[in-house]
Protein backbone atom coordinates (compact mmCIF):
# COMPACT_ATOMS: atom_id res chain seq x y z
CA UNK A 1 0.00 0.00 0.00
CA UNK A 2 1.15 3.06 -1.10
CA UNK A 3 1.18 6.44 1.13
CA UNK A 4 3.07 8.73 -1.28
CA UNK A 5 -0.18 9.96 -2.41
CA UNK A 6 -1.62 11.51 0.83
CA UNK A 7 1.63 12.90 1.64
CA UNK A 8 3.12 10.45 4.25
CA UNK A 9 7.06 9.98 4.40
CA UNK A 10 9.23 8.50 7.11
CA UNK A 11 10.49 11.65 8.22
CA UNK A 12 7.01 12.41 10.07
CA UNK A 13 7.19 9.56 12.24
CA UNK A 14 9.25 11.11 14.96
CA UNK A 15 6.69 13.95 14.37
CA UNK A 16 3.64 12.12 15.06
CA UNK A 17 5.42 9.97 18.24
CA UNK A 18 6.23 13.70 19.47
CA UNK A 19 2.51 14.48 19.31
CA UNK A 20 1.24 11.26 20.60
CA UNK A 21 3.39 11.96 23.77
CA UNK A 22 2.64 15.67 23.72
CA UNK A 23 -1.45 15.21 23.50
CA UNK A 24 -1.26 11.50 26.29
CA UNK A 25 0.23 14.65 28.75
CA UNK A 26 -2.04 16.74 28.08
CA UNK A 27 -4.59 14.74 28.77
CA UNK A 28 -3.59 13.94 32.22
CA UNK A 29 -3.70 17.45 32.86
CA UNK A 30 -6.44 18.37 31.98
CA UNK A 31 -8.55 15.25 32.70
CA UNK A 32 -7.39 15.56 36.44
CA UNK A 33 -9.02 19.15 36.13
CA UNK A 34 -12.05 17.79 34.62
CA UNK A 35 -12.71 15.55 37.14
CA UNK A 36 -11.91 17.75 40.22
CA UNK A 37 -14.77 20.44 38.50
CA UNK A 38 -16.87 17.46 38.07
CA UNK A 39 -16.14 16.14 42.18
CA UNK A 40 -16.85 19.93 43.26
CA UNK A 41 -18.99 21.46 41.34
CA UNK A 42 -21.38 18.25 39.78
CA UNK A 43 -21.14 15.74 42.10
CA UNK A 44 -24.23 13.56 40.43
CA UNK A 45 -22.67 13.73 37.41
CA UNK A 46 -19.18 12.87 38.40
CA UNK A 47 -21.15 9.94 40.15
CA UNK A 48 -22.58 8.75 36.64
CA UNK A 49 -19.38 9.17 35.00
CA UNK A 50 -17.87 6.46 37.32
CA UNK A 51 -16.70 8.75 39.98
CA UNK A 52 -13.37 8.73 37.08
CA UNK A 53 -9.72 9.58 38.83
CA UNK A 54 -6.55 9.88 37.10
CA UNK A 55 -4.92 7.01 38.34
CA UNK A 56 -7.32 4.16 39.07
CA UNK A 57 -8.69 0.84 38.13
CA UNK A 58 -10.70 1.97 34.78
CA UNK A 59 -12.54 -0.42 33.15
CA UNK A 60 -13.70 0.13 29.54
CA UNK A 61 -17.19 0.95 30.66
CA UNK A 62 -16.04 3.53 32.59
CA UNK A 63 -13.81 5.26 29.90
CA UNK A 64 -16.28 4.77 27.46
CA UNK A 65 -18.52 6.79 29.69
CA UNK A 66 -16.22 9.53 29.71
CA UNK A 67 -15.38 9.96 25.97
CA UNK A 68 -19.16 9.87 25.53
CA UNK A 69 -19.25 12.35 28.21
CA UNK A 70 -17.14 14.93 25.94
CA UNK A 71 -18.26 14.08 22.25
CA UNK A 72 -21.91 14.36 23.94
CA UNK A 73 -21.78 18.34 23.53
CA UNK A 74 -25.11 18.21 25.23
CA UNK A 75 -23.92 19.89 28.45
CA UNK A 76 -27.07 22.29 29.16
CA UNK A 77 -27.68 23.24 32.65
CA UNK A 78 -26.09 20.20 34.00
CA UNK A 79 -22.37 21.10 34.28
CA UNK A 80 -20.95 24.18 35.44
CA UNK A 81 -19.71 26.92 33.15
CA UNK A 82 -15.85 26.39 34.05
CA UNK A 83 -16.31 22.44 32.71
CA UNK A 84 -17.10 23.36 29.09
CA UNK A 85 -13.76 24.56 28.12
CA UNK A 86 -12.31 21.42 29.97
CA UNK A 87 -14.37 19.03 27.75
CA UNK A 88 -13.76 20.74 24.41
CA UNK A 89 -9.93 20.29 24.95
CA UNK A 90 -10.30 17.06 25.96
CA UNK A 91 -12.35 16.23 22.65
CA UNK A 92 -9.79 18.44 20.56
CA UNK A 93 -6.60 16.31 22.29
CA UNK A 94 -8.08 12.91 22.05
CA UNK A 95 -9.06 13.47 18.08
CA UNK A 96 -5.46 15.07 17.81
CA UNK A 97 -4.38 11.83 19.79
CA UNK A 98 -6.90 9.43 17.47
CA UNK A 99 -5.03 11.18 13.79
CA UNK A 100 -1.25 10.67 15.16
CA UNK A 101 -1.87 7.40 16.22
CA UNK A 102 -3.23 6.25 13.07
CA UNK A 103 -0.47 7.72 11.05
CA UNK A 104 2.18 6.14 13.18
CA UNK A 105 0.29 2.84 12.20
CA UNK A 106 0.25 3.75 8.61
CA UNK A 107 3.62 4.75 8.61
CA UNK A 108 4.55 1.90 10.23
CA UNK A 109 2.48 -0.74 7.99
CA UNK A 110 4.23 1.05 4.67
CA UNK A 111 7.79 0.64 6.40
CA UNK A 112 6.97 -2.82 6.99
CA UNK A 113 5.40 -3.10 3.26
Amino acid sequence: MQFAAVGLNQDMLPVFLGLLIATAIAWLFLSNRLYAELRRNNPDLYESLGSPKLFMKKSFTANFKVIRFLFKQHYGDAVDPAVIPLCKGLRALFCIYIICLAGCVALLFDKMG
